[in-house]
């Protein structure tokens, strides 16, 4: 188990990123099945079916791969953190949603377990990574922190409804299956 720990240690700064790339990953495909959940849960969920939510969870882990591509390829830390701490501040925020609705809803969403024991130690070790090893201010760690409360907020608010940003990705992940439909 040292070893382990031992290794991990060595790994550089854009490796953790691509880590990271793929905790988030694993938690898409932890909510493969999650429209069900929204259906128990929510009172005023959107027309959604599984094939919507799929193609969401497909295209948004897609979006991760080619954000943590763009802010590593060049190589700079310190590029490559300020470029992809955004993306995890979302993930964190969403992740941060999961462990609010156990306690809400009385029940795990999918997606608990990779926002537990993934997404939340790995986004918080590489914010501060990212300050001790200088690649970006305190600040800019904090100006991103702050920035996820007024979703945090909008989630306990909204209660059993969703929040607009949650609807949004619903009508987003309807649109993108609509449009694959019409091709195939």
């Amino acid at each position: 188990m040292n070893s382990i720990f031992a290794k991990l240690s060595q790994l550089d700064f854009l490796t953790w990123l691509w880590l990271f790339v793929i905790a988030f990953a694993l938690h898409e495909m932890e909510e493969w099945n999650i429209l069900r959940w929204y259906q128990r849960n929510y009172v005023d969920l959107p027309p959604s079916t599984d094939k919507a939510v799929r193609v969401w969870i497909v295209f948004v882990i897609l979006v991760g791969v080619v954000w943590c591509a763009v802010a590593t390829l060049p190589g700079n830390p310190i590029f490559a953190a300020y470029v992809f701490l955004p993306a995890i501040a979302v993930a964190m925020q969403n992740a941060l949603q999961h462990v609010y609705w156990l306690f809400q809803f009385r029940q795990c969403a999918p997606g608990i377990l990779t926002a537990v024991f993934g997404l939340i130690p790995l986004g918080v070790y590489l914010a501060l990574r990212a300050v001790w090893q200088n690649y970006v201010s305190i600040w800019y760690v904090m100006i991103l922190v702050l920035l996820l409360v007024p979703g945090l907020v909008q989630t306990v608010q909204a209660g059993n409804r969703m929040t607009k940003q949650i609807r949004a990705i619903h009508h987003l992940g309807i649109k993108l299956a609509g449009l694959l439909e019409r091709r195939v």
